[in-house]
């Protein structure tokens, strides 16, 4: 039986019936956004479909609460819109999601798992600087988790201190009760590198409020993830953009005024879960996608969540066609990314280690394009993906098998791939470390965690080939013993060994 079900995913990925699939249209949305259920179209057209749909939400949801200006248009940095793990809106687009995969027939199971997170719920944020010509309002978005003022804010004297480095701090002599000014360069995960050590070091030696500027183009904000096992710190944080920050460090000795007014209560983030029961249940793997970021995802999330979409109802008819597939397959939207609460540890730790299969990651960036910087030192578009994007394949030889010639299009690159021992990014980290074997893509590009991260951030000739290649991964890997794919995994499992997994408990 299990032979004859291998056949039949062969064959369908093969190309026996790809051809009558794409002749048959595809899904439509109804008003709600909800993705009406019918004969699955061509990946491309699935997957962009999906991607838009989940932008939409993310774009127009009149869930979205948090625009703390009367005067968007004077004001717009105090009305940016994401699906903020922990947000209204967040909790709107995993309700989207939901309403996908419950469309679907053949999906069982299908719910949102909820897990707590700490609170962080702006109410106010706001920097003004007393220049000759008056008070001036910069532009500036708080930086999570990092402190709050009283109502009123905090006032102090701006001070430069370049990179924040220790030498920097040391020539700027005290830094009590002063406004703290750095600026830092943006890393794989937009994340600040040594800024977190700088910032505490800053705060230590008495600063009241920091201002920090990124390298990000045209003046844009790029938002910053923060880890919550650090806990909340006590050092009120804003960040501009690297023209406001020339602004700014031209001003050290002027007097400015932080404001970061924020809801400490407790919140929670949400994983989505669907199922595909295959013909042997002791087997699953799971193919997942985080669905929270800070401002607009267009390029960052939207391409993940469509080919997931589009993944599960391709399978689901499949299995509606033939069957039940070899094993089941589990596909998840997982919450709480950019705080690194990573939802998809504390879905997978619900289930027994020995019935993981694989997890496929959906990450980041799938189809960015790419960018020079041009002689204006802004980003000029080379017309290619971006070369910061990064496929992580366990050292598993079956592993391989499945995923490499899947990923050998050459719309597909550039790209980087690293054996995961070495660079296992986002995550990827957890699931390498317990010893399952893992494929998975992440990247990024210089609009990366900005408000300019819409649609026109996804290359549409290659989201329906990187559609096609996480899904023949997962045909492939149907097709494949998974005694002898644990068996392959020996030397991953011994390099991770011991490896991060944070929030390693089951959420339910």
């Amino acid at each position: 039986m299990r032979a004859k079900q291998r056949r039949a995913v062969r064959n369908l990925v093969g190309g026996v019936v790809l051809a009558i699939l794409a002749g048959c249209g595809g899904s439509s949305s109804s008003p709600d956004g909800t993705v009406v259920d019918g004969p699955v179209g061509t990946p491309d057209a699935e997957a962009w479909a999906a991607a838009r749909a989940y932008l939409d939400v993310v774009e127009h949801s009149p869930k979205f609460d948090e625009c703390l200006t009367s005067d968007a248009a004077a004001e717009p940095w105090k009305c940016l819109r994401g699906p903020r793990s922990g947000s209204t809106l967040g909790k709107a687009v995993a309700e989207w999601l939901r309403a996908q995969l419950a469309a679907t027939d053949g999906l069982s199971g299908v719910r949102l798992q909820t897990f707590a997170i700490p609170g962080f719920r702006p109410r106010a944020y706001d920097l003004r600087v007393d220049t000759d010509a008056g008070a001036v309002s910069v532009p500036a978005f708080p930086w999570y988790y990092r402190g709050t003022t009283p109502v009123g804010g905090v006032s102090g004297a701006i001070v430069d201190l370049g990179d924040g480095s220790l030498l920097s701090q040391l020539l700027a002599g005290s830094l009590q009760g002063k406004v703290a000014y750095l600026k830092i360069s943006l890393t794989l995960n937009a994340e600040a590198g040594q800024s977190d050590d700088r910032l505490q070091q800053i705060q230590d030696k008495g600063a009241i409020a920091a201002i920090v500027a990124t390298d990000a183009p045209a003046n844009l904000i790029a938002a910053q993830n923060y880890d919550i096992r650090n806990g909340s710190r006590a050092l009120p944080t804003l960040i501009v953009g690297k023209q406001d920050g020339e602004r700014i460090a031209g001003w050290a000795g002027r007097t400015a005024r932080v404001t970061v007014v924020a809801d400490p209560a407790d919140g929670s983030s949400q994983n989505v879960v669907a199922r595909l029961p295959g013909a042997d249940p002791s087997h699953v793997i799971v193919v997942g996608t985080p669905i929270n970021g800070w401002l607009n995802v267009g390029g960052e999330r939207a391409p993940g969540v469509g080919i997931l979409v589009y993944m599960a109802r391709y399978f689901a008819e499949l299995a509606r066609n033939n069957g039940p597939l070899p094993y089941t397959i589990d596909f998840v939207g997982t919450g709480g990314h950019e705080i690194y609460a990573v939802g998809v540890d504390r879905y997978l730790s619900c289930l027994p280690a020995e019935q993981i299969m694989a997890y496929i990651h959906l990450g980041s960036g799938l189809v960015y394009p790419g960018y020079r910087d041009g002689l204006d030192g802004e980003p000029q578009a080379t017309g290619k993906l971006s070369v910061a994007r990064t496929l992580a394949i366990s050292e598993n030889r079956l592993l391989h098998d499945a995923a490499d010639p899947a990923f050998a299009d050459p719309v597909l690159k550039p790209y980087y791939a690293f054996p995961p021992s070495l660079f296992i990014p986002g995550e990827n980290r957890a699931p390498y470390a317990k010893g399952i074997p893992t494929v998975g893509m992440n990247g990024t590009n210089p609009y990366f965690h900005t408000a300019a991260d819409d649609d026109t951030q996804i290359a549409r000739e290659a989201l329906g080939p990187m559609a096609v290649a996480f899904r023949d991964t997962v045909a492939a890997l149907l097709q494949t013993d998974p005694d002898a794919l644990r068996r392959a995994n020996a030397l991953a499992a011994a390099l991770g060994a011991g490896g991060e997994a944070p929030f390693w408990e089951c959420a339910e």
